[in-house]
């Protein structure tokens, strides 16, 4: 039979906070600006355009999309996670909308692709910054 057992305490567990290396801070927009300014020197190179000339916007784009990494890490830890949320993918939308259209698709085609793919990256950011949050115990 089943016997009565001694309550069950439901204890909350401290979620794991893991602190990221220190050249995370620079590290992560540095890869990404590589990343990014080598797709756009190639598909440019692909539409045409002279080794120079797709060099010079790679390399504008990877310092733009760089910088704006770099200070959305460092600026955005102390807001509000909406604000958090909308600003990591307005940059997304921003630069996948680029992308598309260096590789000759139309303004139209290029502002639906980033704003679906901003709206995405914003849903999924406030996701995981409201799942992150301390909750108070019950």
């Amino acid at each position: 039979m089943n016997a009565p057992t001694a309550p069950v305490s439901h204890r909350h567990h401290p979620r794991l906070h893991l602190a990221l290396h220190p050249s995370a801070s620079w590290g992560i927009p540095v890869v990404l600006a590589v990343l990014f300014g080598g797709w756009v020197m190639f598909v440019d190179h692909n539409q045409g355009s002279t080794i120079p000339a797709s060099a010079v916007l790679g390399v504008v784009s990877a310092v733009v999309v760089g910088a704006l990494s770099y200070a959305l890490g460092r600026m955005t830890p102390g807001l509000m996670p909406e604000i958090r949320a909308m600003l990591y993918g307005t940059l997304l939308g921003c630069a996948l909308g680029f992308l598309h259209a260096v590789s000759g698709g139309s303004v139209y085609r290029s502002a639906g692709i980033g704003l679906g793919a901003g709206l995405a990256m914003m849903g999924v950011v406030f996701y995981v910054l409201h799942i992150r949050e301390e909750r108070p115990p019950r």
